[in-house]
């Protein structure tokens, strides 16, 4: 009987970690509140005593996760009122903690809450990627600085098909805030990982939150403090000035991916240029917030964490054999700084969005799987499908340059939480010379 007593507990415990494991993965990953799921099995809301309640909590808002990398204010404070508000409506008797974080969220300062915060995505191998966003899709006239569903799909349809990965060089066109470049690099064990973007805050950011997830604590503590205090010091500035061009360029949060059917790059970036030009005529230290921008393109030199490789525009996160980290622009493609990369593989998600970028992705796919760098990568594009135009273009642009396609199985299982109503297509693509694939 006593046998059987702990066995029945034994499997109760397990559901109840498999319970806050999925609301603490939602929360972590900010998944809109009104589409919050608490499973028939959940902790909440029917017969949660006050353990469980306590339980939640420190899984979520209270947790040692969320006080190093805290979700958005404005979240945290969605979350536990519409944890009461579930509670109260089942006549549950709530415990003291739960009013007592509500009301310290309350207190809490908003600190550019709405610009950038923290998100966290839970891998299967128990690994977490903590990435710094903007709350917004559309930002300071580009759509990097927050994580989109192509990306999420790609990186589990990656951890199906490791042995594509494993021990390979592989290259990301336009990396955004890092996510699928990290995840990859968590779970799969390959050669190296170059990330790339060009977009100045965006690169800064990827900068950050590859340091976050990577850098060698001990390597920090061995730097000079006056050459960490310079590096931070910058780091600070750019935030600042990041985080205000936020504010003030701020648009409204979409959560719903099916509310965005066409982005226009060439508006977003012309908007934002204006609204730069009206802000810093109003604000009284622009002038020396314009330097730091100005110097953006030299914080990778300058930072004590990054080494260039054999002098070319490719940095090394120190003491990371696999890491690294380069300035790309499509339309100036550097073949210097590709060859020092010899991907074997290169991959890409959401980077088909705009008619007008597409001859030189293309252009880029092209030059990197022709086999002109010595090497013969295959790549691997993951696609949510917002415009049907736009994919078509860009499936006949990949045609008029002789490459050849395929669209490919999703992943079996779903890992993140993510809006797929709008189909997300991944496509491998290689050059009919690659003799390693079959024609």
């Amino acid at each position: 009987m006593l046998k059987m007593a702990t066995s029945i507990r034994k499997v109760t415990d397990e559901n109840n970690e498999e319970i806050l494991h999925h609301i603490s993965m939602q929360f972590f990953q900010m998944v809109p509140i009104r589409r919050f799921q608490w499973t028939e099995k959940s902790l909440c809301p029917v017969n949660i005593g006050i353990e469980e309640q306590q339980a939640v909590l420190e899984a979520t808002v209270s947790s040692t996760q969320c006080k190093k990398y805290p979700t958005s204010l404005s979240y945290r404070r969605s979350f536990v009122k519409h944890l009461i508000q579930k509670l109260e409506d089942s006549d549950v008797e709530l415990c003291d903690e739960i009013y007592e974080a509500y009301t310290d969220l309350l207190q809490e300062r908003d600190e550019g809450d709405d610009t950038l915060c923290y998100k966290s995505y839970f891998l299967p191998n128990k690994e977490i990627v903590n990435l710094q966003e903007s709350v917004h899709i559309i930002s300071q006239g580009t759509t990097g600085l927050s994580t989109w569903q192509a990306a999420l799909h790609l990186a589990e349809w990656s951890f199906e098909h490791k042995s594509l990965l494993e021990n390979k060089n592989v290259l990301e066109l336009g990396s955004g805030l890092g996510f699928l470049g990290i995840a990859l690099c968590k779970q799969c064990q390959m050669n190296s990982f170059t990330f790339s973007d060009f977009h100045p805050q965006v690169l800064f950011l990827l900068m950050k939150n590859i340091e976050i997830n990577f850098l060698n604590k001990q390597y920090s503590l061995e730097c000079s403090p006056q050459v960490l205090e310079n590096c931070e010091s910058k780091g600070r500035k750019m935030l600042k000035k990041i985080k205000r061009q936020l504010s003030v360029n701020k648009e409204p949060a979409i959560e719903d991916s099916c509310e965005i059917m066409q982005i226009s790059y060439s508006s977003m970036v012309s908007s934002m240029d204006k609204d730069l030009q009206e802000m810093d005529e109003q604000e009284v230290c622009s002038e020396q917030e314009e330097e730091v921008n100005d110097s953006n393109d030299q914080l990778l030199s300058s930072s004590s964490h990054w080494s260039p490789l054999n002098d070319s525009n490719v940095y090394v996160l120190n003491h990371s054999k696999t890491v690294r980290l380069m300035k790309f622009d499509w339309e100036f493609c550097d073949r210097k700084d590709l060859s020092e990369i010899q991907p074997d593989v290169v991959v890409a998600a959401d980077v088909v969005y705009d008619k007008s970028i597409i001859p030189f992705l293309v252009q880029v796919l092209y030059q990197l799987l022709s086999g002109a760098l010595g090497s013969w990568p295959v790549a691997y594009i993951a696609s949510t499908v917002r415009n049907e135009d736009t994919r078509d273009h860009f499936l006949v642009a990949l045609g008029s340059k002789g490459l050849r396609y395929e669209i490919l199985d999703p992943p079996t299982e779903k890992i993140f939480h993510y809006d797929d109503i709008i189909p997300i297509e991944i496509l491998r693509i290689w050059h009919p010379s690659n003799k390693a694939v079959k024609n």
